[in-house]
C-alpha cells in the first residue's frame, strides 16, 4: 500500500510540476505578461463575455508593451501589436506559421473529417482554399448581387413595418436577420426569404454567445480530452446541448438532400448546369477517397493541389461560411450605422454620394464600385471596431525567430488587433477619432505597415472579404437613400461591448427617420 500511495503521490507531483512549468514559461524566458492563476493562467479572462478578451488584450498591452506572453492551461501564446512582427508572422514567415491558434474542442485539423477552411492548415488548407476561391471572384459576386439585393429589399420592408409611428429599432437584430438570409440563400440552398421566421437563427446567435467555460477549460487544461468531448457532443446532442452541433447537423442535412437530388437528376438525364450555391460548387469537386495530406514539408509556394473534397469536408466548408457570413457582416453593419448616426456630417456626405451614384431603384454591381466614400466609411469602421480578431492568430509549426524573440514549435502568436488599429504611430494623433477621410488618399501604406488587418493578412486573409463589402454597400445604399440614422434615448453611447469569440455591441438602438428630400 505504501508503494502504491508513493507512486500516486509522485504522479500527482509530476503532473502539477509540469503544469506549473508551463505556467511559468514566459517568465523563465524573460518575457513579461499577466500570470493569471496557477495552472489556469489567463484562460478565464480569455473566455469572458462581459469583458471581451480582445479588449482585455488591449489593456494588457498598455501594461506590458507590444510583446508579452500569456498561458491558457497548456497553451502558450505570445501577444504582439508591433506591425513589423505582424508582417513577419503573417507574411514573411508564413511557411513557419501556417496554422491557427485553435482550441482542442475544434478537433485535430490534420485528422478531422469535417475540417473547414478556418481551422485547416498546410496542404489541406491550400486545397480547400483553391477550391473555394472561385466562389468569391468578381464574376461570381456579380451573379450573387441580385440575391443579396433581394434580401436587402426584403429587410427594408420589415424596417418600414417596425418603424411605422417613429419607433426606434435595434439594428443589430435586423442585420443578423439579413446576413443569415443572404448566406442561407447563397450557401445553403434556401429558396426563399426566411427573414424573421428562420428557426436556425437562435442557434447561430448562440454560437457567438456565452461560452461554456467548463468545456473550453477542460480542452485547454487537458488537450487529449478535446476529441472525447467532441465525440460526446455529437453523439448526445440532446443531453450535451451545443448550438454549433445543431447548426452542423442542419448543414449536413442540406448537403445530403442536395446529393440525393443530384443523383435523381442524373438518373433522369438532367444536367446539373451552373452551380446555384456553395453546396453545388463543392459537390462539383466531390470525391469519396481524398487522401489526407502530410504537412511536414508544407510551403506556400510550389504546392500541387488536388481539386477534390469529401462529403464531410463539404459540410465543414458550408458550416464555416454560414457562421462567418452571419456574424461579421452583421456586426460591421451595426458599427457602421452607429458611427453614421453619431456623426451626422459623415452620414450626410455619404447620402449625397449614394444619391449621385445610385439614382435608379436597383443598385447595380458597377455602381457599387463607384461608392468610394462609402468604402472609406466601411474601412474606418473596421479600423475602429475590428471584428475578426480571433482569426488574427497563428501557431508556430517550426521553431524560428521573429525580431529578437525565439519561438518554439507549438507556440501560438496572437495579434492584439484593437491596439494595432489605434496605434498613433501608424494612424496619427487622431487615431481614436472616426475619420473616413483618412482613407481617401489610398490605403496601401496602412497595409504595408502591417497596421490594418480587419480581414487578416497574408495568404490566409479572409476569403469572404469582397462578399462582405458587397453586402454592406448594397444594404446601406438602400437604407440611406430612404432614411437618416439618428440616435434615440435607447442608444448606448458609448456602445457596451460584449462577446468572447467576436466583440459585439450589446444593442444598436436607432431611429430611422424618413428623408424629407425623398
Amino acid at each position: 500500500m505504501a508503494i502504491i500511495f508513493l507512486a500516486i503521490l509522485t504522479s500527482i507531483i509530476g503532473v502539477l510540476s509540469f503544469y506549473l512549468w508551463t505556467w511559468s514559461y514566459w517568465k523563465r524566458r524573460g518575457i513579461a505578461g499577466p500570470s493569471g492563476y496557477p495552472i489556469l493562467g489567463s484562460a478565464l479572462e480569455m473566455l469572458s463575455s462581459e469583458n471581451p478578451p480582445y479588449l482585455q488584450l488591449k489593456e494588457w498591452t498598455k501594461q506590458y508593451g507590444k510583446v508579452y506572453g500569456i498561458t491558457e492551461g497548456l497553451s502558450r501564446t505570445l501577444v504582439i501589436s508591433d506591425p513589423d512582427l505582424v508582417q513577419e508572422v503573417f507574411v514573411k514567415q508564413y511557411d513557419n506559421f501556417f496554422g491557427r491558434k485553435l482550441n482542442p474542442i475544434q478537433g485535430d485539423p490534420n485528422k478531422d473529417k469535417r475540417v473547414n477552411l478556418f481551422s485547416s492548415q498546410g496542404h489541406r488548407w491550400k486545397r480547400l482554399r483553391t477550391i473555394s476561391s472561385p466562389t468569391f471572384s468578381n464574376n461570381s459576386l456579380r451573379k450573387l448581387k441580385t440575391t443579396v439585393e433581394e434580401c436587402a429589399v426584403e429587410l427594408l420592408r420589415h424596417i418600414e413595418q417596425h418603424t411605422d409611428g417613429g419607433q426606434p429599432i435595434d439594428l443589430l437584430d435586423f442585420y443578423q436577420e439579413f446576413t443569415l438570409d443572404v448566406i442561407g440563400r447563397i450557401a445553403m440552398g434556401q429558396t426563399d426569404s426566411q427573414m424573421f421566421k428562420n428557426p436556425l437563427l437562435p442557434y447561430v446567435r448562440a454560437v457567438f454567445g456565452e461560452p461554456r467555460k467548463g468545456l473550453f477549460l477542460s480542452g485547454s487544461l487537458a488537450p487529449w480530452i478535446g476529441p472525447i468531448l467532441r465525440m460526446v457532443m455529437f453523439s448526445l446532442p440532446n443531453i450535451v446541448k451545443n448550438p454549433a452541433v445543431h447548426v452542423i447537423r442542419h448543414t449536413s442535412n442540406a448537403v445530403e438532400q442536395r446529393v440525393k437530388l443530384r443523383m435523381a437528376d442524373e438518373k433522369a438525364g438532367i444536367d446539373p448546369g451552373e452551380p446555384q450555391d456553395f453546396i453545388d460548387l463543392f459537390l462539383d469537386a466531390k470525391s469519396d477517397d481524398v487522401e489526407l495530406e502530410n504537412n511536414e514539408d508544407f510551403t506556400k509556394a510550389g504546392v500541387k493541389v488536388t481539386r477534390q473534397l469529401t462529403t464531410e469536408e463539404i459540410v465543414g466548408q458550408c458550416f464555416v461560411f454560414l457562421i462567418a457570413g452571419f456574424d461579421t457582416t452583421a456586426l460591421s453593419l451595426s458599427y457602421s450605422s452607429f458611427l453614421l448616426a453619431t456623426h451626422p456630417k459623415v452620414q450626410k456626405k455619404l447620402q449625397e454620394e449614394i444619391d449621385r451614384e445610385c439614382a435608379d431603384p436597383e443598385v447595380t454591381f458597377d455602381q457599387l464600385s463607384k461608392l468610394k466614400y462609402m468604402e472609406c466609411v466601411i474601412k474606418e469602421t473596421l479600423r475602429m471596431y475590428p471584428l475578426g480578431a480571433l482569426a488574427n492568430s497563428r501557431c508556430c509549426m517550426r521553431a524560428t525567430k521573429i525580431g529578437n524573440y525565439e519561438i518554439d514549435e507549438g507556440t501560438n502568436i496572437l495579434c492584439d488587433t484593437w491596439t494595432l488599429h489605434s496605434d498613433k504611430s501608424i494612424w496619427g494623433e487622431d487615431a481614436e477619432e472616426f475619420k473616413p477621410e483618412r482613407w481617401e488618399s489610398g490605403d496601401e501604406h496602412f497595409y504595408q505597415k502591417g497596421g490594418y488587418i480587419p480581414f487578416g493578412l497574408g495568404p490566409r486573409q479572409c476569403i469572404g472579404m469582397r462578399l462582405a463589402y458587397m453586402e454592406e454597400k448594397l444594404l446601406l445604399s438602400h437604407i440611406l437613400r430612404k432614411y437618416t440614422l439618428e440616435v434615440c434615448n435607447k442608444t448606448q453611447i458609448p456602445l457596451k461591448l460584449i462577446g468572447s469569440r467576436t466583440t459585439q455591441p450589446e444593442s444598436v438602438w436607432l431611429n430611422l427617420t424618413p428623408r424629407d428630400d425623398n
